[in-house]
């Protein structure tokens, strides 16, 4: 019985750090059209950033990042867009979570630097849903 006290004691912390690391990422990745990078930064930080910084808070999101792709003859795109939530239960209510953060925030359409609109200067190309196996603590 002491022994599988011990065992208990050793492993369920073991246990639970292998649950909780796996997360889902989905990654958006987007070509710049035109060369309207400031536009489209500033629509990202503007807008996306924000709803994340707030899906943070409420804990809809475990992080977020935006990268730029270094250029390359293999790809054509030029940012990604990271977004990781804790598990599948929290990415399938994405959607709902952001579509009432968007509503509360921007209720008269995102923020833009000037007249052009987000699809004259970015095009979604593709996304990817991904299962973290392990990261860093």
């Amino acid at each position: 019985m002491k022994n599988i006290l011990i065992c208990c004691i050793i492993l369920f912390p073991l246990i639970g750090k292998a649950q909780t690391q796996k997360t889902i990422s989905i990654y958006d990745f987007v070509k710049i059209k035109n060369n309207h990078t400031k536009e489209a930064l500033y629509f990202y930080e503007e807008n996306w950033k924000k709803y994340r910084d707030i899906a943070l808070k409420k804990k809809y999101i475990v992080s977020y990042r935006l990268v730029s792709a270094l250029p390359d003859s293999a790809s054509d795109f030029n940012l990604i867009l990271i977004t990781e939530y804790a598990d599948s239960l929290a990415y399938a209510k994405s959607e709902e979570n952001f579509a009432q953060i968007i509503k509360e925030t921007r209720p008269n359409g995102p923020l833009l630097l000037n007249e052009i609109k987000p699809a004259d200067f970015r095009i979604n190309l593709f996304y990817r849903k991904m299962e973290t196996i392990f990261k860093s603590e």
